[in-house]
Formats: structure tokens, sequence, C-alpha cells
């Protein structure tokens, strides 16, 4: 074989290495997805989970957590609401399939109490929002008048600037 041969063939099977590794790259993120419909219609079709050990939803302070991190119940079924794909939240806050079967199954199993402690951090938050936003209210009102000062001057200095150079 010659150098020039040996170089093309070369240069083929890197050509189909890439083909083959970005097919992999596509049929993984096509099977995720087809894992996510599976667990979802398997959902459906029993209508709910199997009862399991739960290892990924914990109470603390801040509410329904997932234990290890300080991502919160709640995050992930907004996201849910919002239409985001089961993958896609998983793949969001870097989650297991094992994770998002436990997450899934608790939601479903305790719905009236998820819901109702969901309210109550809402209701906290909005008013912990409107205690911070008056609070602060005053604080804001002088750093908004403080940047316009800052602006008028800005400006009459760029206009002094021009005048000076203009000649």
């Amino acid at each position: 074989m010659t150098k020039k041969n040996i170089n093309s063939a070369l240069t083929q099977i890197n050509k189909r290495s890439s083909q083959l590794e970005e097919e992999i790259r596509r049929l993984q993120s096509e099977l995720a997805v087809l894992r996510s419909q599976k667990l979802v219609n398997a959902l459906l079709e029993t209508d709910g989970p199997v009862p399991r050990e739960n290892q990924t939803v914990i109470h603390t302070t801040g509410g329904l957590t997932i234990k290890g991190s300080r991502l919160t119940l709640y995050a992930v079924m907004d996201e849910i609401r919002e239409g985001n794909s089961l993958k896609n939240v998983r793949d969001l806050y870097e989650l297991t399939d094992e994770e998002m079967l436990d997450i899934l199954d608790y939601i479903h199993l305790h719905k009236k109490e998820v819901e109702k402690e969901y309210q109550s951090i809402l209701e906290s938050a909005e008013k912990s929002r409107k205690y911070w936003e008056e609070k602060n209210r005053e604080r804001l009102g002088k750093t908004y008048v403080q940047r316009e000062i800052v602006r008028a001057k800005l400006q009459e200095m760029r206009a002094q600037y021009r005048a000076e150079h203009k000649s």
C-alpha cells in the first residue's frame, strides 16, 4: 500500500468513527427520552407508582428537599408544571433516574400534603418579598436619585469634553 492509500484509509476510518460516535450520542439521548416516556406510561397504567422505600425526598426546615442537596421538591414541581419534560428536569438538576422516580413517587403518593405545604411556602415567600421590598423602598429610592445625579454629571462632563476638543 502506498502512503497516499494509507492516509486515505485513515481519513475514512476517522470519518466513520466520528459518524458512529455521533450516532451513539443521538441514540443515548433518544434512549433517555424513551425511558422517561416509559416511566410516565408505567405510572399512568398502574394509577400511580408502586410503593417502595423513598431514599431521595426528605423533610427539612426549608420544606421537602432532595437528599444531599439544597434542591427543593417544589423547584422540581415548578419545572414539571411549566411543561419541561422529565428528562430535561432530570438533566437540569443532575438527578439520577432513581432520584427522579423517588420524586415522582413521593409527589403522587403524598399529593395533598405536598400541595398544602407548597402553598404555605409560596405564601411565606410572598410575605418575605413584600417585607424586604417595603424595608428597602427608601434605600432604593435614594439609589435611583443618586444614579440620576451621576448620569447628569457624566453628561455634563461629556459635553464639556466635546466642547474643549471640538476646536
